[in-house]
Order: C-alpha cells, then structure tokens, then sequence
C-alpha cells in the first residue's frame, strides 16, 4: 500500500512540474513539442519554452527560418524540421543550439545553405538534408562537425562535390549520396573517413570508379554502386575494402570486369551484377567467397561462360544467368565448384544444346530452370545422380522428344513443365511416354506438353496417346495391372469358420482378418484412458493456478489505475 502511494506521488509531482504546452502544439513527453500548420517564418511567435530538449515541427507553411527562430535553445538535442516549404535559412538560425545532437531538414524545398549555418553544432551526430533541391554545398560546409556520424544529403539535384567537403567528418558512419546528378567523385574526397562503414552512391550518373578514390575506407561494409553509368572499373579498386559484405554493381553500364576484380573480397555475402551488357567475363574474378549465397547475372550481352569461373563460391546457394539471348553455349565445367548450389536459372537464353556433365557434382541442386531457349534434345546423363532435384522447367524450347530415363532415379521430383514444344509423338517417343504413365502426376497441367504431329495426332495431350501403337512392334506399354482376387481361405484355429484374407501376394496386403469368437485384448486402451485423465487433471490444476495470479495482478492495477486516475484529476483542476 505504501508503495503504490509514493509511485502515485512521483508521478502526480511529475505531471504537475511540467511545462505549459503552445497552444498549437502537442506535448506527450516532458521537454518535447510537436507543432504543425504553422508559418515558418513566425515560429518564434509559437511561444516555445527555451528549455526543450526536442522539437518535431512538420507540415509548416511556406518561408524561411530567422535567426531569432530558435534563440535561447541551448539545451535542445533533436530538431525536426521536415515535410514543409522551407526555402531559405538565415545564417544565425541554428547558432544557439550548441548541444544540438540531431538536425532533420529533410523533405524541403532548401535551394541553398549558407557556409556558417552549422558551425556551432560541435556536438552533432546525425544531419539529414536529404529531399530538398540542393545543387551545390560550400566545401567548409561541414568543417566543425567533428562528431558526426551520420551524413543524408540524398535525394537532392548535386551534379559536383568540392573534394575537400567531408575533410574533417572522421567520425562519419554512413555516407548517403544516392539519387543526384554527380558524374563523377573528386580524388580526396573520401579520404579522411577511416571509420565509414555505409557508403550509398546508387542512381548517380558515374561513368567510372577510379583507382584510389575507396582505399582508406578500411572498415567500409556496404557499396552501393547500382543505377549508375559506371563503364569502367580501374584493377584493384574494391582491393583495400577488406570489410566489404555488401556489394551492388547492378543497372550500370559495364561490359568487361577487370581481372581479380574480387579476388581480395572474402567477406562479400550480397554482390549484385546484373542488368550490365557485359561482353565477356575474366577467367578469373572471384578470390574464395565463401560467404556468398546468390549471384545473378541477369540481361548480359555473354555468350558463354569461362571454364570453372565460380569455383571459388563454394557457399553459393542461388545462381542466375537469364534474360541473355546471345547465350548459345556453355562449358561442361561452368558449374564446377558450385557443390551447395541449390537453384539454378538459365532461362531465356539461347542455349540449343547442353553438355551432359554440365550439373555434375551439383548434389544439393533442388531447381533448374532451362525454360524459353532453344533446346532440341537433352543429354540422357543431364540430371543423373541429383538426388535432391524437385523441379525442372523445360517449356518453350524446341523439343521434340526425350530419354525414356532421363528423369529417372530422381527420388525427391515433384514436378516436371514440358510444355509449349513440339514433340513428335512417333515411335521415337515412346520410351519417354512409358516413364509418363509410369509418373502421371509429375508432368505440370496447367501447360500440358502437346504433340505437333503426325497427322491426327497434332494438338494432343502426351498421355492422350494409345497405349499400344501397331506402328511401333515391340514398344507396347506395360500391360495393365490385374485387380486383386480375394482367396477364401480357412482361418487357422478355427475349424469349419472362413473369412475373406486379402491374398499376402500383393503389396497393399497390410492386415488379416481376425477369426471370428477370438478373445481381444483390451489392456492396452484401458492404460491410455487413465493416462488421458491423469494429464487433464494436471491441465486443470495449471489453469486454476494461472488464474488465481491473474486475478492478483489485476486488483494491483485497478487500485494503481485509481489512484493515477486522482492524480490526473488533481492536476486538471
């Protein structure tokens, strides 16, 4: 009783010591507002007190920030200032805001930032800038922000960056410079950020990654490099990024990748490459990756792939190579190497034969896509020995006719799409249409593979086909399974009594009938009975249990909910 009374005192003194809240503005927390609507311009006149610690200004008419919008703050650690019509601040606003942590400017209409706006905010960590219209920075913009660590100028029309802007950002954690209209990075201008470990550069208009320009960023982790127009990478340049996991190149302009070009990145487990017109790939390009999981090298311009070129990504589970028409071949060791690989895309290409040691060694492999090429045959040793197999996808290729054990001995297959080719259902089909009625649930519906011909045979289902064809001596299908003939047979130990026994012969013979008059058992279900009351009544017991606490702690919070409730009373009147 006594300490629900004090816990009710504390927080009656609290509500009662805080602050008068503006008018237009909501107060949830001690020492913080959130306002909206107002006039930028006119903020002072808002009547915030001087001793808040955090400010959330959003949806604010259109104008500029005074120098006297944010006198006497001293103490404030967070501002946000977004979602308005911001178009100019004046270069006194932020002065008193010494102990300012976090500046939120974002969504804006700021064209220009004056070069002393920031200087008095030694202590700031994070700066958002992003969504405005900036279009250049002054390149002591930044310089007495020792402590930042998080830097968002994102979003905004930049087209240069002086090479000396983030000289004194040592502290600088992540770096936000995606979606401008930068064309290329001065050398230097990464220089001083040892500690940076985000670097995001994606939809940019960068022509090139010069040598260099990432060498002392030692701890970075994170590159994104994608959406650009990056035709050329110099030898070596992700070399001193010994931390680098995440990686994209996707959506650029690259048609050859400089030899080793990740042979120093061991600890890459996301690389993106698709969606570039390369031409070719190095014989060489990967060192050991073993962390690396997928790799998708979709709408290239390859036509083949150098021999046992992923070796070294032992631990790669997905890989694709889609979308390239110029890809007619591949070598029998493209694969080699990859033993966890579990899918593997090659779909929409212009692949017209296979090697059949091309999946060799793929154990773990669960899904291959060879749809939309142009295959006429397939290998009869092509997916031998992949145990772990579930799905092949072979519509829309050129197909005439298959093995009759190509797709034997496969264990885990739960699906095969044949579909949109043109077999020819003539005698050089009926071995594989004997594996097709041995496994009708296999081959997809939705698409049925179709006959092209002969004659009256165009347009049939595959296993519309007659079972015997008089043109084909030898190849008739295996004759249909008799129906089980039940035996009546004396049963044992009771002498002029016969009962139907299915006959042991067959495999779906599981159980015999019992003779009829013979003593059952019944030891085995009374046990069971008196093991289902034992555990109900342990059920009952815990639920008794859980509900007597329950009602406890209820009648706790209704008499702390009462006395909060007089509180509140006594500070409304």
């Amino acid at each position: 009783m006594l300490r629900s009374t004090l816990l009710c005192a504390a927080l009656g003194l609290l509500r009662a010591q805080a602050f008068p809240c503006p008018p237009a503005c909501k107060c949830v927390f001690r020492d913080a507002a959130q306002c909206s609507g107002g006039d930028v311009a006119r903020l002072a006149e808002l009547g915030l007190p001087a001793n808040l610690t955090h400010i959330l200004l959003f949806r604010m008419g259109h104008g500029a920030l005074q120098n006297h919008s944010f006198s006497g703050m001293t103490v404030l650690q967070r501002l946000m200032l977004s979602d308005s019509h911001i178009v100019s601040i004046a270069p006194g606003t932020f002065h008193d805001l010494i102990k300012l942590k976090t500046l939120r400017l974002s969504r804006n209409k700021i064209t220009h930032l004056p070069a002393a706006l920031l200087d008095k905010m030694v202590l700031l960590e994070q700066l958002f800038l992003d969504r405005n219209e900036l279009k250049d920075i002054d390149q002591n913009m930044f310089q007495k922000l020792v402590n930042l660590q998080e830097l968002f100028l994102n979003q905004n029309q930049l087209s240069f960056l002086p090479s000396r802007l983030f000289t004194n950002l040592g502290n600088l954690k992540l770096l936000d410079l995606s979606e401008n209209n930068l064309t290329h990075l001065p050398q230097g201008l990464l220089g001083a950020q040892a500690k940076l470990e985000k670097l995001v550069l994606h939809s940019n208009q960068l022509v090139s990654l010069d040598a260099g320009l990432l060498s002392r960023l030692r701890a970075l982790k994170e590159l994104q490099l994608d959406r650009n127009h990056i035709r050329s990478i110099a030898p070596g340049a992700f070399d001193p990024l010994r931390s680098l996991s995440y990686l994209t190149l996707s959506r650029n302009h690259l048609e050859f990748l400089p030899s080793a070009l990740f042979l120093y990145s061991h600890n890459l487990t996301f690389l993106t490459l698709f969606e570039n017109p390369l031409e070719e790939l190095p014989e060489v390009l990967f060192g050991e990756l073993a962390g690396l999981r997928e790799l998708w090298l979709n709408r290239t311009r390859l036509r083949t792939l150098p021999a046992a070129a992923f070796r070294a990504l032992s631990g790669l589970r997905e890989f694709g190579l889609t979308l390239s028409p110029r890809l007619s071949a591949l070598p029998e060791d493209a694969f080699w190497g990859l033993g966890a690989l579990q899918v593997l895309a090659l779909h929409s290409n212009g692949l017209a034969a296979l090697p059949g040691a091309l999946l060799r060694g793929l154990d773990g492999l669960r899904r291959v896509s060879l749809r939309h090429n142009r295959l006429r045959a397939l290998p009869r040793a092509l997916f031998r020995h992949l145990r772990s197999l579930e799905r092949v996808e072979l519509e829309h290729n050129q197909l005439e006719a298959l093995p009759g054990d190509a797709f034997e001995d496969l264990p885990r297959l739960a699906e095969v799409l044949l579909g949109h080719n043109p077999w020819r259902c003539d005698c050089s089909l009926r071995p594989f249409l004997a594996w097709l009625r041995r496994h009708p649930g296999l081959v997809g519906r939705a698409e049925p593979p179709r006959c092209r011909g002969p004659g009256p045979r165009a347009g049939l289902p595959l296993w519309a086909l007659p079972d015997e064809d008089p043109q084909c001596p030898g190849t008739r299908g295996p004759p249909p399974r008799p129906a089980p003939a039940p035996t009546r047979a004396a049963l044992p130990g009771a002498p002029g009594h016969t009962a139907w026994v299915p006959d042991g012969s067959e495999p779906w013979a599981r159980t015999q009938l019992v003779a009829r008059g013979q003593r059952q058992d019944h030891s085995l279900f009374w046990g069971l009975y008196f093991l289902l009351l034992a555990t109900q009544a342990v059920i009952t017991g815990i639920i008794v249990f859980a509900m007597i606490k329950l009602g406890r702690l209820f009648r706790r919070l209704i008499r702390e909910s009462s006395c909060l409730s007089q509180w509140e009373n006594l500070a409304t009147n």
